[in-house]
């Protein structure tokens, strides 16, 4: 932990209990209206993790996902250009793609035939004369969307206008690209669904103080009490050491340095992106809300060719099916009328408070 930040939270009461905004502990986990509003004033202008350069190989792929409220469209043009799209005919709005796969040349909607090139400009319209005289084609190309990548990894924003995703990723990056300079590709993709609010898995994840007990089988090999973490900006990055440096797996990723071979790291790049190191794999789980009880995960692993995909699954498994099902207890107890959330942790679960103040802050909460 940083010396600036652990100042700071000793400065902060330790009985600081819930959500550091005007919801009830309750309401955090279990409120439609909150989950809107999440939606619309972060996702809606976060950075989300939405494929790789493999899926979107060749001029014309495309794949189509759902970011907060937002129906976006990611394609690699003719000439091999990333672009993405608010997946909304302009006419009347009608989704342009479904899935995923290859497009033509012009992207045209089934409804009246309103027709776009890979650029997103507007390029034909039926009857443009007759019925639409005077319309400026120019004016009614798609809705553009940011999107970039990073070490083969594409992200896209729903807000053209937002900062890069170098900002977006604060630090954090330079912290990870030690893990990514080699030649690391997904060797694994697996989507599951808990039945629990998606910030109960952001907390879960930032939470020290759970590894002694949750963990106590699947994580035992780690020296807890030397645990480091560190906010940077509004992520988080975190680092512990093998009891014993002996057990260090082998073969690990061969570019890494000794420290990066015998601990593992556990980070978040704000809102929802979870993201795991150890010497054998860079894995990343992203927690996509679906209800207010009901959140996505998209397991990826990336790790060295011929890698034993299933055992890196199983590996990652060991620990995060333990902590899906912590939190979905923690979504019945939500419903409880008696619910309520105690003081939290001076240090082990200051993550969590300083999640929930980002959190807040976005929501104008």
């Amino acid at each position: 932990m940083s010396g600036a930040l652990s100042e700071q939270i000793a400065t902060e009461p330790s009985t600081t209990s819930g959500p550091h905004t005007g919801h009830s502990p309750q309401e955090w986990y279990t409120s439609a209206e909150l989950l809107e509003r999440e939606r619309r004033y972060v996702f809606d202008r976060s950075w989300a993790l939405v494929g790789t350069d493999a899926d979107l190989a060749e001029p014309g792929s495309y794949l189509t996902v759902t970011i907060g409220s937002s129906a976006i469209v990611v394609l690699r043009d003719k000439d091999g250009v990333l672009r993405a799209f608010h997946n909304v005919c302009r006419h009347r709005g009608l989704p342009l793609l479904e899935g995923s796969g290859t497009c033509a040349a012009h992207i045209t909607c089934p409804y009246h035939h309103w027709s776009y090139d890979q650029g997103g400009n507007l390029r034909r319209v039926p009857q443009l004369q007759s019925q639409f005289a005077g319309i400026d084609l120019n004016e009614w190309g798609l809705h553009p969307a940011a999107v970039d990548s990073w070490h083969g990894m594409i992200f896209v924003n729903p807000d053209p206008a937002t900062s890069g995703l170098s900002q977006a990723l604060a630090g954090l990056g330079g912290r990870l690209d030690p893990f990514l300079d080699g030649p690391l590709s997904e060797v694994a993709r697996v989507s599951y669904t808990a039945n629990c609010n998606w910030k109960l898995l952001v907390e879960n994840h930032i939470d020290v103080y759970h590894l002694w007990y949750l963990h106590s089988r699947s994580l035992r090999m780690y020296e807890h009490r030397s645990f480091e973490w560190e906010t940077i900006s509004i992520n988080w990055w975190s680092y512990e050491p093998l009891k014993d440096p002996a057990d260090a797996p082998q073969p690990a990723i061969g570019w890494l340095s000794q420290t990066a071979r015998e601990g593992i790291g556990a980070h978040l790049l704000f809102p929802n992106l979870m993201l795991v190191t150890t010497g054998r794999y860079f894995a990343t789980y992203d927690a996509t809300p679906v209800a207010p009880d009901k959140t996505m995960l998209t397991l990826r692993i990336r790790a060295e060719a011929g890698a034993d995909a299933e055992a890196l699954v199983a590996s990652v498994r060991s620990f995060m099916a333990e902590d899906v099902a912590v939190c979905e207890l923690l979504q019945k107890g939500a419903s409880s009328s008696r619910f309520s959330t105690g003081p939290l942790a001076t240090c082990h679960e200051a993550p969590i408070r300083n999640f929930h103040r980002a959190l807040a802050a976005l929501c104008d909460v």
